[in-house]
């Protein structure tokens, strides 16, 4: 039986242990798929249990861990993270995509789409310190292209995306000199479950555009992870070779 994260998890030891939000589906399973063939021990993190579920059962429940939770219920992080004693890599992969202007968005939309892409990122990432700075570990936050141009002015997702990258900024910042590495990853138009909703709501559902795949980016970060430890990756684009679009992931 897949086990469940019940706060005191058993983790191998014997290998090093990987946490991915968003893992079950898009850029974060992809990125969770090449952890694990790697030799990390990974924890399935999401709101959704059963492709989480799923994924466990095809990478093989000795090697997996899920863990159903909605990052942004602050409470129900802590009995989970304070049982975690070393972690050796954090992959925020979780996000949230709205079409709405920022102008026109609710107050409602506007502080759900801070709590994903930005405040829960960050907490989760303060929550596990502790483990990190004992691992010399290392973490990635999935961005976006959308947070790089003019729409940060205009729509709310990448309003949301430009200010997580304000935000890492000063993460990096007051976690200097911990030797935990940071990287900041802004991928172009992906072949994911959210680019699908943002085509939808651009009107053009079934458009043959060029679109990166979840494994190139879970390549990139691999390889990003293995650079030796006298060097650090801080922050890589990555966009299709065709008719590039900056828009959502």
């Amino acid at each position: 039986m897949v086990q469940e994260v019940k706060f005191t998890p058993p983790l191998p030891r014997r290998h090093k242990t990987a946490l991915v939000t968003g893992a079950g589906s898009g850029i974060g399973r992809a990125i969770a798929v090449a952890l694990c063939n790697a030799g990390h021990h990974v924890i399935l993190a999401g709101r959704r249990r059963a492709p989480l579920f799923v994924l466990a059962c095809q990478l093989g429940e000795e090697r997996t861990t899920v863990w159903p939770v909605d990052i942004t219920q602050a409470t129900a992080l802590p009995a989970f993270t304070d049982s975690l004693g070393s972690l050796d890599i954090l992959i925020h992969s979780a996000g949230m995509f709205d079409a709405g202007k920022l102008a026109d968005i609710t107050p409602d939309i506007r502080r759900l789409l801070h709590a994903v892409n930005v405040h829960a990122p960050i907490h989760l990432s303060e929550l596990l310190l502790p483990a990190l700075r004992t691992a010399r570990g290392q973490i990635v936050f999935i961005n976006s292209t959308a947070s790089l141009g003019a729409r940060v002015t205009q729509d709310a997702y990448a309003a949301s995306k430009h200010e997580l990258t304000q935000e890492i900024a000063y993460f990096r910042e007051r976690n200097r000199g911990s030797g935990i590495r940071i990287l900041n990853v802004y991928p172009g138009r992906t072949a994911t479950p959210m680019q699908s909703e943002v085509l939808r709501h651009e009107g053009r559902p079934g458009a043959d555009i060029a679109l990166l795949q979840p494994e190139d980016i879970a390549a990139i970060i691999m390889d990003c992870l293995s650079v030796p430890r006298r060097a650090e990756v801080t922050d890589i684009v990555i966009r299709p070779t065709e008719h590039a679009d900056d828009s959502a992931e």
